[in-house]
């Protein structure tokens, strides 16, 4: 494909976390020429103009499911999974067109120029049928710090939250703790995981098989910590 005279591709992002909208705009601001990133608002209000919806599915929230099915219904857009997982890991509802979000930046324009081009379709590979085996023994509640992180019981499952998405106003609701103690807990844990940005923790946290347990209690955690620090 010419990029001389062509006119950049336009695409969006569904994301709830201004940082990872903020991080890809910087990534493609050396291919302005070649792809142009719109916000959610501009998004809405011209969907026509749209070649490519970017979306990530894990810990995808209410709002972000609900713009996505709006741009669905208004753009003749390709929607394409833009995550950290790896395909074989995705919902099994999520759209066959994907991109990991380890490419490089020159990498991401041409698979987005691609796609739109009809030249080669990314997919996700299609998850392996589980063989049949004797029922394994009942999962621990809580995913175990990975060896030599030093993590609380308490940093790791807000590291877990976050490795889903969540905001800290949601870990906030979730935890029922205070911001000053949620933003506390973070600095720790990234300071013993040696990352510096929310991006690079989201990374780590996939790369360590964190997952979220959404039936631990608030007073098994408390017991945790308190044989901890006994």
């Amino acid at each position: 494909m010419s990029h001389e005279n062509a006119a950049p591709l336009t695409i969006t992002m569904v994301d709830d976390h201004d940082l990872a909208v903020a991080g890809l705009q910087t990534l493609l601001t050396p291919y302005a020429d070649r792809v142009r990133l719109v916000d959610m608002r501009q998004a809405l209000a011209h969907p026509e103009d749209l070649d490519v919806v970017l979306y990530e599915p894990v810990g995808q929230s209410a709002f972000g499911a609900a713009m996505l099915r709006d741009l669905q219904r208004a753009a003749d857009a390709h929607p394409v999974v833009f995550s950290w997982a790896p395909g074989d890991q995705l919902p099994t509802s999520t759209a066959n067109m994907y991109l990991p979000k380890t490419l490089t930046a020159a990498q991401l324009v041409v698979a987005l120029e691609d796609l739109v081009s009809g030249r080669r379709v990314p997919t996700a590979p299609a998850p392996e049928k589980a063989p049949v085996v004797e029922a394994p023994a009942p999962a621990p509640l809580r995913p175990e710090a990975p060896a030599g992180s030093r993590l609380t019981p308490r940093e790791l499952e807000i590291l877990t939250l976050i490795t889903a998405g969540m905001t800290n106003g949601e870990i906030v609701e979730k935890l029922n703790l205070s911001i000053n103690s949620i933003k506390t807990y973070i600095r720790q844990a990234y300071r013993k995981i040696d990352v510096e940005r929310r991006t690079q923790a989201v990374a780590w946290g996939m790369a360590n098989n964190l997952a979220v347990a959404e039936d631990v209690e608030a007073a098994e955690l408390h017991e945790v910590e308190t044989s901890m620090a006994g």
